[in-house]
């Protein structure tokens, strides 16, 4: 009797791992050893580079939102255009990229700290993934804080999120929608995803999440609490300030509440996600536990990690950005068929 028990036992626990298992693919068994030395070299000059000061004044937020403008470019194959959309707090811009083949849309939100960046800074990408992947993408510009306090810009992303749903199939002749975010925009898509599930009952017109680099932990998980004053990109000091000039007020149960840290959240009936993270990024167990809460709720995914990348690591000029980007194409065209 004990015999057959521990069988039986033994079955389960091998038959609820491959099922696990078999909803997550991963590129964690690729060789990058070829493109390390090009990262650590850049890596070297991210370091070597000025560093904002405090955001915690008026003039150094609006030095560090100035030095994030530096990173746009006003070069894109495809025009872009503008579209206004009724908003909470009023009217919301959509930068819109539109290829004459349109498979899907794509609903990108731009990165930042929820205190900085336009949806510009990614129009290099923006028209990249719309020529690449034949989709249509709107990158909105939400409110930003501390003049518009959170979670402003998540009225803002679920406004956007219900104008696309109403309208996506007359304004690019499609309802297949893709949610896309990266760093405090990977947050945003996550958290509007939950909304597309639980509010709206659409989440079946949703094929795909392309969370990049995401905080889904606004408590802050250990390797982002661990963070070096020489961490690349989000040191300890610029993570803190971050936190500090979006949530000042705000207590860890508030911080943690699944409406605002999807971690928490009940994951279950979500499609299919990418996860993309470098292993030098402070929020890189934000990846890790996301992806894995993600899986073990039965969903698929794709967890993409590089091995010495930091923060915003498919931003740079680099091979392992252009191998990053492309995976996340290729995720986008197969999901989009």
């Amino acid at each position: 009797m004990k015999k057959n028990y521990l069988l039986i036992t033994a079955f389960l626990l091998q038959l609820c791992f491959s099922i696990t298992a078999s909803t997550q693919e991963s590129n964690l068994k690729e060789d990058y050893s070829a493109y390390l030395p090009e990262i650590r070299g850049f890596n070297k000059l991210l370091l070597q580079s000025p560093q904002a000061g405090t955001i915690l004044t008026k003039e150094g937020l609006q030095n560090s939102r100035n030095m994030m403008k530096n990173f746009i470019t006003g070069k894109t194959i495809l025009q872009s255009t503008l579209k206004s959309i009724k908003g909470p707090g009023g009217d919301i811009s959509l930068m819109i990229f539109k290829p004459d083949t349109i498979h899907a849309v794509v609903f990108d939100i731009h990165g930042g700290g929820w205190m900085q960046g336009t949806a510009a800074n990614d129009a290099a990408l923006n028209d990249e993934m719309a020529r690449t992947c034949k989709v249509a993408v709107a990158s909105v510009d939400y409110r930003l804080a501390p003049e518009f306090p959170f979670p402003a810009c998540i009225e803002d992303c679920k406004a956007v999120a219900r104008w696309l749903l109403n309208n996506a199939k007359k304004e690019f002749g499609t309802d297949k929608i893709f949610i896309s975010g990266a760093s405090a925009g990977g947050h945003l898509a996550a958290v509007t995803t939950l909304y597309i599930r639980d509010s709206l009952k659409a989440i079946d017109k949703v094929k795909g999440v392309n969370l990049i680099y995401g905080c889904f932990d606004l408590g802050r998980t250990p390797s982002d609490r661990m963070a070096s004053d020489s961490a690349i990109i989000l040191s300890k000091k610029s993570l803190e300030e971050i936190m500090q000039l979006v949530f000042g007020g705000w207590s860890i149960e508030q911080k943690q509440n699944p409406a605002y840290s999807p971690l928490f959240a009940e994951l279950k009936g979500l499609p299919p996600a990418l996860f993309t993270v470098g292993t030098a990024d402070p929020l890189l167990d934000d990846t890790y536990f996301m992806e894995s809460r993600w899986r073990n709720a039965g969903n698929k995914t794709f967890l993409a990690v590089y091995p010495e990348c930091p923060h915003g690591l498919n931003l740079f000029p680099t091979k392992i950005a252009k191998l990053a980007n492309e995976k996340m194409y290729k995720w986008i065209i197969d999901l989009s068929k």
